[in-house]
C-alpha cells in the first residue's frame, strides 16, 4: 500500500524506517561517524522530509511496516535549499524546465525485485502528471546498478556531467 508521508499518523517511526532504509541503500556510510552520518541523512532525504513532506511517498507491508519510500520535489528549479545542498543540481538546471520533478526512491534491500519500487515511482509520476507538469528527472552514477530499474520505468538519459571526477547522467521522463 502507498501513502503519503505527510498522512502518517507516526512521523517519528515512520522518520526512522526511511533512514533505516535510507542506510541500508547507501553505499560508503559504514564508517562515517554519527554526526556525519546526521548531516548526510539530512541533505540527501531529510530536507524533504521536513520541507516537502507532502510530496514522500511510503510503501507499507501488510503488517504496516515501510519497506520502501520516494522523497520527491515538483519543482527542482524553485528548490533553492536544494541548490545549496546538492553538489550537482545546478550542474542539470538546464534540464529543469522539460523535467521539472525529480526523486530519490529505496527499498529495503530485502525485499528488492518485488516491485515496490517501481509503484513508488509511478505514483509519483501519476502525481506530477495530475499537476499538469512536463516530467520528471533523476539523476545517478553513469554505471550505477540502478540504470536498468529506470530503463524499465521509461527514463532515457537526457544529459551527463562529471563532478569530481565521477560521470552523473541526468535521466527524464516525460508526463
Amino acid at each position: 500500500m502507498i501513502k503519503m508521508f505527510a498522512e502518517e499518523s507516526d512521523l517519528v517511526s515512520a522518520r526512522s524506517a526511511i533512514k533505516d532504509i535510507f542506510f541500508l541503500s547507501s553505499n560508503g556510510t559504514e564508517n562515517l561517524s554519527k554526526d556525519d552520518k546526521e548531516v548526510f541523512f539530512e541533505t540527501w532525504s531529510g530536507f524533504y522530509l521536513d520541507s516537502l513532506p507532502k510530496q514522500v511517498f511510503l510503501f507499507k507491508s501488510n503488517s504496516g511496516t515501510t519497506v520502501g519510500y520516494l522523497t520527491g520535489c515538483y519543482d527542482s528549479a524553485g528548490a533553492a535549499a536544494l541548490y545549496r545542498r546538492l553538489f550537482y543540481f545546478r550542474g542539470f538546471n538546464k534540464y529543469y524546465q522539460n523535467y521539472p520533478a525529480h526523486f530519490h526512491v529505496n527499498c529495503h534491500p530485502d525485499l528488492r525485485g518485488r516491485g515496490i519500487g517501481g509503484q513508488l515511482v509511478e505514483a509519483f509520476i501519476k502525481n506530477v502528471a495530475q499537476r499538469r507538469l512536463a516530467g520528471v528527472h533523476l539523476v545517478t552514477g553513469a554505471k550505477a546498478r540502478n540504470r536498468s530499474f529506470y530503463d524499465l520505468h521509461g527514463f532515457y538519459l537526457q544529459g551527463k556531467k562529471t563532478f569530481g571526477g565521477k560521470e552523473l547522467v541526468l535521466l527524464g521522463r516525460n508526463c
